[in-house]
Protein backbone atom coordinates (compact mmCIF):
# COMPACT_ATOMS: atom_id res chain seq x y z
CA UNK A 1 0.00 0.00 0.00
CA UNK A 2 1.24 3.62 -1.50
CA UNK A 3 2.68 5.38 1.75
CA UNK A 4 -0.30 8.36 1.24
CA UNK A 5 -3.07 5.45 1.94
CA UNK A 6 -1.14 4.08 4.16
CA UNK A 7 -1.14 7.53 6.00
CA UNK A 8 -4.86 8.51 5.11
CA UNK A 9 -6.06 4.73 6.88
CA UNK A 10 -3.96 5.58 10.00
CA UNK A 11 -5.23 9.22 10.07
CA UNK A 12 -8.84 8.17 9.23
CA UNK A 13 -8.42 5.65 12.44
CA UNK A 14 -7.42 8.34 14.66
CA UNK A 15 -9.58 10.82 13.89
CA UNK A 16 -12.36 8.17 14.03
CA UNK A 17 -11.14 6.74 17.20
CA UNK A 18 -11.66 10.34 19.18
CA UNK A 19 -15.59 9.92 18.54
CA UNK A 20 -15.95 6.75 19.60
CA UNK A 21 -18.58 6.64 23.17
CA UNK A 22 -17.84 4.47 25.76
CA UNK A 23 -17.94 0.85 25.71
CA UNK A 24 -18.18 1.54 21.64
CA UNK A 25 -14.74 0.07 20.71
CA UNK A 26 -13.88 -3.37 19.92
CA UNK A 27 -11.66 -5.32 22.73
CA UNK A 28 -10.04 -8.31 22.72
CA UNK A 29 -10.81 -11.06 24.98
CA UNK A 30 -8.44 -13.63 24.35
CA UNK A 31 -5.24 -14.02 25.49
CA UNK A 32 -2.02 -13.95 22.97
CA UNK A 33 -0.50 -16.61 26.10
CA UNK A 34 -3.10 -18.68 27.26
CA UNK A 35 -0.64 -20.31 30.32
CA UNK A 36 1.46 -18.51 32.92
CA UNK A 37 4.79 -20.92 34.00
CA UNK A 38 3.91 -21.78 37.46
CA UNK A 39 7.56 -22.63 39.69
CA UNK A 40 8.23 -26.34 39.99
CA UNK A 41 5.89 -27.67 36.90
CA UNK A 42 6.69 -28.09 33.57
CA UNK A 43 7.50 -25.85 31.03
CA UNK A 44 4.89 -25.15 28.99
CA UNK A 45 4.84 -25.25 25.25
CA UNK A 46 2.82 -22.69 23.69
CA UNK A 47 2.01 -22.82 19.60
CA UNK A 48 2.54 -19.19 17.15
CA UNK A 49 -1.39 -18.46 17.47
CA UNK A 50 -1.12 -18.94 21.19
CA UNK A 51 -4.45 -21.39 21.29
CA UNK A 52 -2.77 -24.51 21.74
CA UNK A 53 -0.66 -25.23 24.87
CA UNK A 54 0.54 -28.41 26.94
CA UNK A 55 2.98 -29.30 29.59
CA UNK A 56 5.30 -31.94 28.46
CA UNK A 57 7.21 -33.70 30.75
CA UNK A 58 9.41 -34.93 28.96
CA UNK A 59 11.23 -32.68 25.94
CA UNK A 60 13.66 -34.34 23.92
CA UNK A 61 16.14 -32.40 20.71
CA UNK A 62 17.34 -35.21 18.90
CA UNK A 63 20.38 -33.92 16.59
CA UNK A 64 20.48 -37.18 14.74
CA UNK A 65 18.48 -39.77 12.98
CA UNK A 66 19.61 -42.05 15.69
CA UNK A 67 18.73 -39.69 18.72
CA UNK A 68 15.33 -39.76 16.95
CA UNK A 69 14.81 -43.58 16.98
CA UNK A 70 16.55 -44.07 20.46
CA UNK A 71 13.92 -41.31 21.57
CA UNK A 72 11.33 -43.14 20.57
CA UNK A 73 11.94 -45.62 21.90
CA UNK A 74 12.14 -44.79 25.81
CA UNK A 75 9.23 -42.06 25.30
CA UNK A 76 6.73 -42.81 27.80
CA UNK A 77 3.23 -42.24 27.19
CA UNK A 78 1.72 -40.08 24.22
CA UNK A 79 4.42 -38.84 22.06
CA UNK A 80 4.19 -35.77 19.52
CA UNK A 81 6.38 -33.95 17.19
CA UNK A 82 6.94 -30.44 16.64
CA UNK A 83 8.33 -28.20 14.34
CA UNK A 84 7.81 -24.32 14.29
CA UNK A 85 4.71 -24.73 16.02
CA UNK A 86 2.43 -22.78 13.69
CA UNK A 87 -0.37 -25.43 13.52
CA UNK A 88 -3.80 -24.27 15.12
CA UNK A 89 -5.56 -27.00 15.10
CA UNK A 90 -4.18 -29.48 18.69
CA UNK A 91 -1.98 -31.67 16.53
CA UNK A 92 0.98 -31.11 18.86
CA UNK A 93 -0.28 -30.78 22.33
CA UNK A 94 1.32 -33.79 24.70
CA UNK A 95 2.02 -33.80 28.50
CA UNK A 96 4.01 -36.66 27.84
CA UNK A 97 6.92 -36.62 25.36
CA UNK A 98 6.89 -32.98 23.11
CA UNK A 99 10.25 -34.35 20.55
CA UNK A 100 11.09 -31.27 19.04
CA UNK A 101 12.83 -31.41 15.28
CA UNK A 102 14.92 -28.36 15.58
CA UNK A 103 18.16 -29.48 15.21
CA UNK A 104 17.26 -32.03 11.97
CA UNK A 105 18.59 -29.11 10.26
CA UNK A 106 19.98 -28.46 7.10
CA UNK A 107 21.22 -29.98 3.20
CA UNK A 108 22.05 -33.55 2.94
CA UNK A 109 22.48 -34.29 -0.07
CA UNK A 110 21.64 -32.68 -3.90
CA UNK A 111 21.51 -34.13 -7.64
CA UNK A 112 22.34 -31.41 -10.51
CA UNK A 113 21.23 -34.02 -13.17
CA UNK A 114 17.77 -34.80 -11.97
CA UNK A 115 17.33 -31.83 -9.78
CA UNK A 116 16.81 -33.66 -6.34
CA UNK A 117 17.86 -32.62 -3.00
CA UNK A 118 17.57 -34.40 0.47
CA UNK A 119 17.24 -31.88 3.84
CA UNK A 120 16.53 -33.22 7.06
CA UNK A 121 12.86 -32.74 7.99
CA UNK A 122 13.22 -29.97 10.91
CA UNK A 123 14.84 -27.51 8.41
CA UNK A 124 12.40 -24.16 8.09
CA UNK A 125 11.50 -23.31 4.93
CA UNK A 126 13.03 -19.38 4.93
CA UNK A 127 16.34 -21.76 5.10
CA UNK A 128 15.31 -24.40 2.16
CA UNK A 129 15.08 -21.55 -0.15
CA UNK A 130 19.09 -20.00 -0.07
CA UNK A 131 20.19 -23.86 0.91
CA UNK A 132 18.50 -25.01 -2.49
CA UNK A 133 19.84 -21.52 -4.09
CA UNK A 134 23.61 -22.74 -3.40
CA UNK A 135 23.11 -25.47 -5.18
CA UNK A 136 21.02 -23.77 -8.14
CA UNK A 137 17.47 -25.61 -7.23
CA UNK A 138 14.33 -24.44 -5.82
CA UNK A 139 11.33 -25.26 -4.53
CA UNK A 140 8.77 -25.10 -7.60
CA UNK A 141 5.86 -22.97 -5.34
CA UNK A 142 5.90 -22.05 -2.02
CA UNK A 143 3.33 -20.83 0.74
CA UNK A 144 3.11 -17.50 1.31
CA UNK A 145 4.12 -17.99 5.12
CA UNK A 146 8.05 -19.92 5.71
CA UNK A 147 8.57 -20.21 9.00
CA UNK A 148 7.04 -23.93 8.97
CA UNK A 149 9.50 -26.74 9.62
CA UNK A 150 9.49 -28.95 6.45
CA UNK A 151 8.15 -32.33 7.99
CA UNK A 152 5.43 -29.79 9.79
CA UNK A 153 4.14 -28.60 6.66
CA UNK A 154 4.54 -32.07 4.88
CA UNK A 155 2.26 -33.53 7.71
CA UNK A 156 -0.43 -30.47 6.87
CA UNK A 157 -0.18 -30.32 3.33
CA UNK A 158 1.02 -26.78 3.50
CA UNK A 159 0.31 -25.37 -0.23
CA UNK A 160 1.09 -21.86 -2.31
CA UNK A 161 -1.31 -21.04 -5.08
CA UNK A 162 -1.27 -21.92 -8.72
CA UNK A 163 -3.17 -23.97 -10.94
CA UNK A 164 -0.71 -25.99 -12.16
CA UNK A 165 0.84 -26.40 -8.96
CA UNK A 166 0.58 -28.54 -6.25
CA UNK A 167 0.60 -28.96 -2.55
CA UNK A 168 4.55 -29.48 -0.96
CA UNK A 169 4.08 -32.80 -0.05
CA UNK A 170 3.51 -33.54 -3.99
CA UNK A 171 7.11 -32.47 -4.39
CA UNK A 172 8.15 -35.47 -2.36
CA UNK A 173 9.63 -38.21 -3.89
CA UNK A 174 11.36 -40.05 -0.95
CA UNK A 175 10.91 -39.96 3.04
CA UNK A 176 12.64 -41.53 5.51
CA UNK A 177 10.20 -41.97 8.63
CA UNK A 178 11.29 -43.30 12.11
CA UNK A 179 7.95 -45.19 13.48
CA UNK A 180 7.41 -45.41 17.15
CA UNK A 181 9.09 -48.72 17.85
CA UNK A 182 11.82 -46.98 16.33
CA UNK A 183 12.54 -48.26 12.89
CA UNK A 184 13.79 -46.34 9.88
CA UNK A 185 11.75 -46.46 6.82
CA UNK A 186 12.91 -45.53 3.67
CA UNK A 187 9.79 -45.39 1.64
CA UNK A 188 9.19 -43.84 -1.80
CA UNK A 189 6.24 -44.20 -5.01
CA UNK A 190 8.54 -47.71 -5.58
CA UNK A 191 10.02 -49.13 -1.90
CA UNK A 192 7.18 -49.03 0.63
CA UNK A 193 4.75 -47.51 -1.59
CA UNK A 194 1.67 -47.41 1.45
CA UNK A 195 4.11 -46.29 3.63
CA UNK A 196 5.19 -43.56 1.09
CA UNK A 197 1.36 -42.66 0.04
CA UNK A 198 0.46 -42.28 3.94
CA UNK A 199 3.52 -40.43 4.96
CA UNK A 200 2.99 -37.72 2.56
CA UNK A 201 0.36 -36.06 4.47
CA UNK A 202 0.32 -38.16 7.85
CA UNK A 203 -0.59 -35.27 10.37
CA UNK A 204 2.37 -36.93 12.43
CA UNK A 205 0.37 -40.39 13.14
CA UNK A 206 3.09 -42.65 11.73
CA UNK A 207 5.78 -41.56 13.34
CA UNK A 208 8.16 -38.40 12.76
CA UNK A 209 9.89 -37.99 9.04
CA UNK A 210 13.25 -37.23 9.42
CA UNK A 211 14.86 -36.76 6.12
CA UNK A 212 13.05 -35.74 2.78
CA UNK A 213 13.66 -36.27 -0.91
CA UNK A 214 12.34 -33.35 -3.14
CA UNK A 215 12.05 -32.79 -6.64
CA UNK A 216 12.68 -28.91 -7.24
CA UNK A 217 13.39 -26.70 -10.27
CA UNK A 218 16.11 -24.87 -11.49
CA UNK A 219 16.87 -21.21 -9.65
CA UNK A 220 14.54 -18.80 -11.12
CA UNK A 221 13.45 -15.00 -10.04
CA UNK A 222 9.50 -13.59 -9.81
CA UNK A 223 7.71 -10.60 -9.94
CA UNK A 224 4.61 -10.22 -8.18
CA UNK A 225 2.15 -7.01 -9.00
CA UNK A 226 -0.51 -6.19 -5.99
CA UNK A 227 -3.45 -4.95 -7.11
CA UNK A 228 -6.93 -3.71 -5.29
CA UNK A 229 -9.73 -4.46 -7.27
CA UNK A 230 -13.67 -4.85 -7.08
CA UNK A 231 -14.56 -8.47 -6.04
CA UNK A 232 -16.95 -9.16 -8.59
CA UNK A 233 -14.85 -8.18 -11.35
CA UNK A 234 -12.18 -10.92 -9.98
CA UNK A 235 -14.12 -13.81 -9.60
CA UNK A 236 -16.03 -12.80 -13.33
CA UNK A 237 -12.32 -13.21 -14.66
CA UNK A 238 -11.47 -15.73 -12.47
CA UNK A 239 -10.19 -18.99 -14.36
CA UNK A 240 -8.45 -16.42 -17.05
CA UNK A 241 -6.78 -15.06 -14.02
CA UNK A 242 -5.63 -18.06 -12.85
CA UNK A 243 -4.67 -19.75 -15.99
CA UNK A 244 -2.29 -16.67 -17.54
CA UNK A 245 -0.80 -16.42 -13.80
CA UNK A 246 2.34 -18.90 -12.83
CA UNK A 247 0.72 -17.90 -9.50
CA UNK A 248 -2.67 -15.76 -8.55
CA UNK A 249 -4.41 -15.49 -5.19
CA UNK A 250 -6.98 -12.36 -3.81
CA UNK A 251 -8.02 -11.24 -0.22
CA UNK A 252 -11.78 -10.29 -0.29
CA UNK A 253 -12.25 -7.25 2.33
CA UNK A 254 -15.20 -8.55 4.11
CA UNK A 255 -17.67 -5.63 4.24
CA UNK A 256 -17.11 -4.42 1.03
CA UNK A 257 -16.56 -5.27 -2.90
CA UNK A 258 -12.62 -4.87 -2.88
CA UNK A 259 -10.25 -7.63 -2.91
CA UNK A 260 -6.41 -6.92 -3.48
CA UNK A 261 -5.13 -9.42 -5.80
CA UNK A 262 -1.38 -11.19 -5.80
CA UNK A 263 -0.29 -12.16 -9.28
CA UNK A 264 3.08 -13.73 -9.67
CA UNK A 265 4.77 -14.74 -12.74
CA UNK A 266 8.73 -15.64 -13.77
CA UNK A 267 10.43 -12.33 -13.45
CA UNK A 268 11.48 -10.15 -17.10
CA UNK A 269 14.67 -8.32 -18.18
CA UNK A 270 13.60 -4.61 -16.46
CA UNK A 271 11.53 -5.63 -13.61
CA UNK A 272 12.17 -3.31 -10.81
CA UNK A 273 10.28 -2.53 -7.58
CA UNK A 274 7.79 -0.22 -6.37
CA UNK A 275 6.47 0.33 -3.23
CA UNK A 276 6.80 -2.07 -0.29
CA UNK A 277 4.82 -4.68 1.92
CA UNK A 278 2.75 -2.34 4.49
CA UNK A 279 3.24 -4.40 7.73
CA UNK A 280 1.01 -2.35 9.72
CA UNK A 281 -1.76 -2.37 7.03
CA UNK A 282 -3.50 -5.19 8.82
CA UNK A 283 -3.74 -3.13 12.41
CA UNK A 284 -4.48 0.24 10.61
CA UNK A 285 -7.71 -1.84 8.40
CA UNK A 286 -8.76 -2.99 12.24
CA UNK A 287 -8.17 0.34 13.46
CA UNK A 288 -10.42 1.67 10.87
CA UNK A 289 -13.17 -0.99 11.20
CA UNK A 290 -13.34 -0.85 14.99
CA UNK A 291 -13.56 3.32 15.16
CA UNK A 292 -16.58 3.54 12.80
CA UNK A 293 -18.32 -0.19 13.49
CA UNK A 294 -20.89 1.11 16.57
CA UNK A 295 -22.02 4.06 13.80
CA UNK A 296 -25.85 3.73 11.97
CA UNK A 297 -24.91 2.65 8.50
CA UNK A 298 -21.30 2.16 9.34
CA UNK A 299 -21.13 -0.60 6.73
CA UNK A 300 -21.12 1.93 3.78
CA UNK A 301 -18.56 4.16 5.71
CA UNK A 302 -16.28 1.73 6.05
CA UNK A 303 -16.89 0.84 2.40
CA UNK A 304 -16.35 4.22 1.12
CA UNK A 305 -13.42 5.45 3.27
CA UNK A 306 -11.54 1.71 2.10
CA UNK A 307 -12.69 2.79 -1.43
CA UNK A 308 -11.15 6.57 -0.90
CA UNK A 309 -8.07 4.66 0.83
CA UNK A 310 -7.28 2.19 -1.77
CA UNK A 311 -8.83 3.33 -4.67
CA UNK A 312 -7.97 0.57 -8.46
CA UNK A 313 -4.56 1.34 -9.55
CA UNK A 314 -1.27 -0.74 -8.71
CA UNK A 315 -0.13 -0.88 -4.98
CA UNK A 316 2.84 -2.55 -5.16
CA UNK A 317 5.78 -4.88 -7.21
CA UNK A 318 8.26 -7.19 -5.78
CA UNK A 319 10.82 -8.96 -7.70
CA UNK A 320 13.83 -10.83 -6.94
CA UNK A 321 14.34 -14.65 -6.10
CA UNK A 322 11.75 -16.96 -6.13
CA UNK A 323 12.11 -17.80 -2.62
CA UNK A 324 12.42 -14.43 -1.32
CA UNK A 325 8.85 -13.37 -3.33
CA UNK A 326 6.92 -16.49 -2.08
CA UNK A 327 6.69 -15.37 1.37
CA UNK A 328 5.14 -12.33 3.00
CA UNK A 329 6.22 -10.60 6.43
CA UNK A 330 2.88 -12.20 9.26
CA UNK A 331 3.72 -9.88 11.85
CA UNK A 332 0.11 -9.92 13.22
CA UNK A 333 -1.07 -12.78 15.47
CA UNK A 334 -4.42 -14.46 14.08
CA UNK A 335 -6.38 -17.98 14.19
CA UNK A 336 -7.29 -19.41 10.95
CA UNK A 337 -9.55 -21.81 9.07
CA UNK A 338 -9.03 -23.37 5.84
CA UNK A 339 -10.90 -25.23 3.38
CA UNK A 340 -10.71 -27.27 0.07
CA UNK A 341 -13.28 -27.13 -1.86
CA UNK A 342 -13.86 -28.54 -5.46
CA UNK A 343 -11.98 -25.93 -8.18
CA UNK A 344 -15.25 -25.34 -9.91
CA UNK A 345 -17.29 -24.74 -6.47
CA UNK A 346 -15.07 -22.15 -4.95
CA UNK A 347 -16.31 -18.68 -6.57
CA UNK A 348 -19.95 -19.44 -5.11
CA UNK A 349 -18.72 -20.51 -1.91
CA UNK A 350 -16.70 -17.45 -1.80
CA UNK A 351 -19.67 -15.42 -2.65
CA UNK A 352 -21.77 -17.02 -0.24
CA UNK A 353 -19.44 -16.41 2.44
CA UNK A 354 -18.88 -12.84 2.07
CA UNK A 355 -22.90 -12.46 1.66
CA UNK A 356 -23.74 -14.15 5.41
CA UNK A 357 -20.97 -11.91 6.72
CA UNK A 358 -23.00 -8.80 5.31
CA UNK A 359 -26.42 -10.44 6.13
CA UNK A 360 -25.57 -11.74 9.42
CA UNK A 361 -23.16 -8.08 10.29
CA UNK A 362 -20.35 -10.24 11.45
CA UNK A 363 -17.70 -7.75 13.01
CA UNK A 364 -14.81 -9.24 11.01
CA UNK A 365 -12.70 -6.75 9.12
CA UNK A 366 -9.43 -9.82 8.32
CA UNK A 367 -9.21 -10.20 4.51
CA UNK A 368 -10.35 -13.69 2.91
CA UNK A 369 -7.89 -15.58 1.54
CA UNK A 370 -8.70 -17.33 -2.04
CA UNK A 371 -6.08 -19.99 -3.82
CA UNK A 372 -5.87 -22.56 -6.06
CA UNK A 373 -4.47 -25.87 -5.93
CA UNK A 374 -3.76 -28.76 -8.08
CA UNK A 375 -4.39 -32.27 -7.61
CA UNK A 376 -2.56 -34.69 -6.52
CA UNK A 377 -2.69 -38.76 -5.73
CA UNK A 378 -1.43 -38.70 -1.64
CA UNK A 379 -4.19 -40.38 0.47
CA UNK A 380 -4.74 -38.00 2.86
CA UNK A 381 -4.23 -34.59 0.75
CA UNK A 382 -6.89 -32.06 0.57
CA UNK A 383 -6.10 -32.17 -2.78
CA UNK A 384 -6.47 -35.88 -3.31
CA UNK A 385 -7.83 -36.39 -6.87
CA UNK A 386 -9.52 -33.19 -7.04
CA UNK A 387 -7.85 -29.59 -7.98
CA UNK A 388 -9.41 -27.57 -5.35
CA UNK A 389 -9.88 -23.81 -4.71
CA UNK A 390 -8.49 -22.63 -0.90
CA UNK A 391 -10.11 -20.50 1.06
CA UNK A 392 -9.07 -18.81 4.27
CA UNK A 393 -11.07 -17.15 6.81
CA UNK A 394 -8.88 -15.37 9.81
CA UNK A 395 -9.60 -13.86 13.03
CA UNK A 396 -7.05 -11.12 15.10
CA UNK A 397 -4.98 -13.30 18.05
CA UNK A 398 -6.54 -11.27 20.91
CA UNK A 399 -10.06 -11.56 19.57
CA UNK A 400 -12.73 -14.52 20.09
CA UNK A 401 -12.84 -16.58 16.69
CA UNK A 402 -15.77 -19.42 17.46
CA UNK A 403 -18.88 -17.49 16.38
CA UNK A 404 -16.73 -16.19 13.30
CA UNK A 405 -15.70 -19.33 12.44
CA UNK A 406 -19.21 -21.52 13.71
CA UNK A 407 -20.87 -19.43 10.58
CA UNK A 408 -18.93 -19.72 8.42
CA UNK A 409 -18.06 -23.64 8.74
CA UNK A 410 -21.43 -25.07 7.16
CA UNK A 411 -21.00 -23.09 4.26
CA UNK A 412 -17.91 -24.90 3.11
CA UNK A 413 -19.60 -28.42 4.12
CA UNK A 414 -22.34 -27.19 1.66
CA UNK A 415 -19.64 -27.19 -1.28
CA UNK A 416 -18.25 -30.70 0.10
CA UNK A 417 -14.85 -28.68 0.82
CA UNK A 418 -12.13 -30.39 3.06
CA UNK A 419 -10.42 -29.10 6.13
CA UNK A 420 -6.76 -28.09 6.17
CA UNK A 421 -5.04 -30.42 8.44
CA UNK A 422 -3.41 -28.14 10.26
CA UNK A 423 -6.31 -25.38 10.85
CA UNK A 424 -9.13 -25.04 13.06
CA UNK A 425 -12.33 -26.89 11.86
CA UNK A 426 -15.16 -29.13 14.17
CA UNK A 427 -14.99 -32.17 11.74
CA UNK A 428 -14.47 -35.37 13.71
CA UNK A 429 -13.51 -39.27 12.08
CA UNK A 430 -17.25 -40.33 10.54
CA UNK A 431 -17.14 -36.61 8.81
CA UNK A 432 -13.74 -36.84 7.87
CA UNK A 433 -14.14 -40.27 6.15
CA UNK A 434 -16.96 -39.55 3.85
CA UNK A 435 -14.90 -36.85 2.16
CA UNK A 436 -11.77 -39.05 1.81
CA UNK A 437 -13.53 -42.15 0.73
CA UNK A 438 -10.47 -43.75 -1.69
CA UNK A 439 -7.92 -43.93 1.01
CA UNK A 440 -9.84 -42.78 4.58
CA UNK A 441 -9.13 -47.24 5.29
CA UNK A 442 -5.74 -47.12 3.49
CA UNK A 443 -4.61 -44.88 5.37
CA UNK A 444 -5.64 -46.19 9.14
CA UNK A 445 -4.29 -50.12 8.02
CA UNK A 446 -1.02 -48.20 7.90
CA UNK A 447 -0.92 -46.26 11.13
CA UNK A 448 -2.42 -49.64 12.46
CA UNK A 449 0.53 -51.55 11.29
CA UNK A 450 2.85 -48.98 12.50
CA UNK A 451 1.66 -47.62 15.62
CA UNK A 452 -0.74 -50.41 17.18
CA UNK A 453 -0.22 -49.18 20.62
CA UNK A 454 -1.73 -45.36 19.19
CA UNK A 455 1.52 -44.13 21.00
CA UNK A 456 1.64 -40.98 18.67
CA UNK A 457 -1.97 -40.10 18.76
CA UNK A 458 -2.92 -37.34 21.49
CA UNK A 459 -6.78 -36.78 22.05
CA UNK A 460 -7.52 -34.47 19.03
CA UNK A 461 -5.90 -37.12 16.51
CA UNK A 462 -7.97 -40.13 18.39
CA UNK A 463 -11.17 -37.70 17.86
CA UNK A 464 -10.03 -37.02 14.17
CA UNK A 465 -9.04 -40.33 13.45
CA UNK A 466 -11.37 -42.67 15.16
CA UNK A 467 -8.56 -44.29 16.91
Amino acid sequence: MPHNRRQFLSATAASAAVTLLPGCSSRGSEPQMPVAYELGKPLPWVNWAGNQYCFPKHRPVPGTETEVVDALRQAQGQVRAVGAGHSFAALVPTDDTLIATDLLSGLISHDAATLQAELWAGTRLNEVGPLLAGVDQALPNMPDVDHFALGGAIATSVHGTGVRLGSLSSRIVGLTLATPSGELIECSATQHPEVFHAARVSVGALGIITRVRLQNNKSFALTETNRVEHTEDILADLDKRFAQHRHFEFMALPHSDLAATVATDLAQPGDSPKGEDDPNALNDLRRVFDAISWMPGSNLVYERLLKIAMGDSASSVRTGPSYQVFPHLRGVRFREMEYAVPAEAGPACIREILQTIRDQNIPVCFPLEYRRVDADDIWLSMFSGRPAATISVHQYGDLDYKPYFAAIEPIFWKYQGRPHWGKLHTLNATDLAALYPQHWQDFQAVRRQLDPQGKMLNPYLKKMLGA
